[in-house]
């Protein structure tokens, strides 16, 4: 397809903005807190809600998609002729050059999975570990991340009503129903720290149940 110089260059300027504004709202939405915490706290990033970054990142994601379409047809002819040009000159570089870029791809993805956890199955947040003595307790991250302290308590066999009261006791106000990430954030605590405390907690609990 050919296209006026004017025509190119509006459709890389808006590339441009449309990719700024995707890439601004995307840092946002990956710090945001989950929707429950972040409507109880009142949590925005640059004055904008997690409704709101959702919206605008989904509405400019379309926009992005259908002006990369255009961009594509519009040099598809040069894109073409370079590749072709490029894999004759030498077709292991050429290949390569086309690969690499879906390589990264890959390695990207499975490195944001590991740092975020993502990578973790849909069984993985209903699967139970057992406890082979009350001196034994391990609390994984996938735990961390999506129970609350009633699953937390019915996993390692402890009165969700005891774990409540010793968590008071070290000034955590909590119910039942609420997740562990949804505490850690409201508090600020370390996840680690955290971790560590419910772990000694249940020890303590289920070594006076024994």
């Amino acid at each position: 397809m050919k296209a006026s110089a004017l025509l190119r260059g509006i459709v890389d300027f808006l590339l441009l903005v449309v990719f700024i504004v995707v890439g601004i709202t995307g840092i946002g939405l990956y710090l945001a807190p989950s929707g429950r915490i972040a409507d109880s706290i009142g949590w925005t990033f640059l004055g904008l809600d997690k409704d709101t970054l959702t919206a605008v990142h989904t509405y400019l994601g379309f926009v992005m998609i259908g002006l990369i379409a255009l961009h594509l047809i519009i040099g598809f002819t040069s894109m073409v002729t370079m590749l072709r040009m490029g894999l004759r000159k030498s077709r292991v570089k050429g290949i390569a050059a086309l690969l690499i870029p879906f390589l990264l791809i890959g390695a990207g993805y499975q490195a944001f999975a590991y740092y975020t956890g993502e990578g973790d199955t849909e069984t993985s947040t209903e699967e139970y570990y057992t406890v082979e003595d009350n001196s034994t307790v391990y609390i994984t991250g996938t735990m961390m991340k999506y129970y609350t302290l009633q699953e937390l308590a019915d996993n390692y066999g402890v009165p969700v009503n005891a774990l409540v009261e010793e968590l008071a006791k070290r000034g955590i106000e909590a119910s039942p129903d609420e997740k562990l990430a949804e505490i850690e954030y409201k508090y600020g605590l370390d996840r680690e720290e955290f971790k560590a405390m419910l772990e000694e907690i249940i020890i303590v609990l289920k070594g006076e149940e024994g």
